[in-house]
This record gives C-alpha cells, structure tokens and sequence, in this order.
C-alpha cells in the first residue's frame, strides 16, 4: 500500500506537535512494520523549513528531515502540472500539487488533517483516525503507539 503524507502529517511528525504527533508516529510505525509505504512531496520539505526553521534551529529541522529520507520516498510535480494548478479551481495550489504527486505515485491514500482541501483529489483522502479505523476494519491490522527516535 502507498500512502501520501500531506505536509501538515510531516510537520506534526517532526515537530511532535500535540496532540497530532501520536497518530502521525504511528504512521511512521505502518512503514516500519513494512504494511505500507510513506511518500512526501519534495516541496513539502521547503514548506517545513520554512515552518518550524521559524520556531526552532533550522540545522535541527534540517538534520530531522535528512533521517526521515530513510523512510520516505519523495514524489515531485512537473512543470504541467503546476500549469494545471493554476488553470485550476483549486483553492490552494499546494493542495493540487500534493494530490497530483499523489496521484502520479498511485498512492492508495493521501492522509492529512485539512480534508475540506482535497475534496477534488483523484485520491482517497482520509484523516489519520479514518486511516487507522479503516486499517482496523478492512484488514484487522491496529498499531499501538511506539516511542521512535527521530
């Protein structure tokens, strides 16, 4: 299974933001035990720095990221698709772009915690909590919550 992480679910991962970080490490724990692999935009990465190099040392943000490369695989977009982007409806041009990685990897799901921006993704869009229901219920698989260095 591939699941895409939106940019939000990385940012609450390495900063261990409350409460969002124990779903999201339990993300992590699903690409661990090998039941699914975790993919991120490349731009994702830039919008992190960006983020939390505001709040905490940019090196730190940096060498977190650099150990999530073990990890995470990374998708990019095309010049295409960030003309389609703007030709499109899309409120936001970061979401359009993310489930267009998401769909050029034919990602299973696109997890984030902002729904209401994915509502055209061609992907299935699930909130962490409505991924794990759906691990529980479709394939009886549940992960405890596990401490993983970052």
């Amino acid at each position: 299974m591939k699941i895409f992480l939106d940019t939000n679910i990385l940012i609450d991962y390495f900063a261990q933001r409350e409460p969002f970080c124990k779903e999201a490490n339990k993300l992590r724990i699903v690409d661990f035990f090998g039941d699914a692999e975790l993919w991120a935009s490349a731009q994702s990465f830039s919008d992190i720095e960006y983020i939390l190099g505001r709040i905490h040392p940019v090196q730190k943000v940096r060498e977190k990221m650099a150990k999530s490369l073990d990890f995470l695989q990374i998708a990019t977009f095309e010049a295409a698709d960030v003309e389609d982007a703007l030709m499109s409806t899309w409120p936001d041009l970061e979401d359009f772009l993310i489930a267009r990685c998401a769909e050029r990897i034919k990602a299973d799901y696109l997890i984030t915690r902002d729904l209401h921006g994915f509502v055209d993704s061609p992907v299935p869009v699930l909130n962490p909590a409505e991924f794990f229901s759906m691990l529980k219920t479709k394939y009886d698989i549940e992960y405890e919550e596990l401490s993983l260095s970052l």
